[in-house]
């Protein structure tokens, strides 16, 4: 198994590099040849942890998983090597977490950006040090904390504290541009779309997502909702129809309201909110 930095360039013409986004520093991201399977799930995770963490796989090392089941897409699992002799906070401080995409879920996660966006967060201090991509997931260092509940965000200390997080990341990190990811061998486009598909290559596909809203620089909200359009099944005569009606209602959506101003650059992103502390 050969286990590489990612580099180059990804279909949607995005370098990967030493280079950072938006001007931060981005170091390269292991990449590792295996996926994550349900079906063998101790044996394969164990195989993208110690991948990256070798070490964990020696005599008085012991690796183990911990299942978390608050996602609704995603496997995640906490990787640990509770070493006799460690206390609980020494094995959560090199604690890995394993994330393995939902099957499906590209159709509507566009996952390049998602591992763009965390490489940039990372940079700028907000996001956990990413270790690794696999085939159908990433492994990130795992942050001590809790998980909120709707009580939990009735709180004032809870709540002011997630504005403020908000605000600062609203204030300091910029907006990634580039094209809108899609699942192109998934998606489908009929003669509901001004470009009927069976001429839509994959230069033309890419130009029919990004474009549905001119002047609005993608990805956006609506570039993202023609995208799950054309991921809908055509199989049927009903599902054609379901699909030529939404086609027909983003585009009423598109002209009455992409045009509106918002706040800041393109919307919220690029303008700094202050939070009264």
């Amino acid at each position: 198994m050969a286990i590489g930095r990612e580099n180059g360039t990804h279909q949607n013409g995005d370098s990967n590099g030493t280079n950072g986004t938006n001007g931060v520093d981005r170091p390269k991201i292991t990449w590792i040849p295996l996926s994550y399977s349900n079906e063998d799930s101790d044996a394969s995770a164990r195989r993208l942890v110690l991948a990256i963490r070798p070490e964990w796989g020696q005599e008085g090392s012991n690796l183990e998983f911990v299942r978390f089941t608050d996602g609704i897409t995603n496997t995640l699992l906490k990787a640990v090597n509770k070493k006799a002799g460690l206390s609980k906070e020494e094995v959560d401080s090199e604690a890995i977490l394993l994330r393995a995409y939902g099957h499906g879920t590209d159709l509507i996660i566009d996952r390049h950006r998602e591992t763009q966006n965390h490489e940039l967060l990372m940079g700028y201090g907000l996001a956990p040090q990413l270790l690794a991509r696999f085939e159908n997931g990433m492994m990130y260092r795992f942050i001590q904390g809790s998980v909120t509940h709707p009580d939990d965000l009735r709180k004032p200390a809870i709540y002011n504290a997630v504005a403020r997080r908000l605000a600062q990341w609203h204030a300091v990190v910029p907006c990634i541009s580039g094209h809108t990811g899609h699942s192109r061998k998934n998606s489908r486009t009929d003669a509901s779309h001004p470009v009927p598909g069976s001429v839509l290559g994959d230069i033309e596909f890419q130009h029919a997502i990004d474009s549905v809203a001119p002047g609005k620089p993608p990805p956006n909200v609506w570039t993202v909702m023609q995208k799950w359009i054309f991921a809908l099944s055509t199989e049927t005569e009903a599902q054609r129809t379901r699909q030529a009606t939404l086609q027909k209602e983003l585009a009423t959506l598109v002209s009455e309201l992409s045009q509106r101003p918002g706040l800041g650059v393109n919307g919220v992103g690029a303008l700094p909110v202050h939070v009264k502390r």
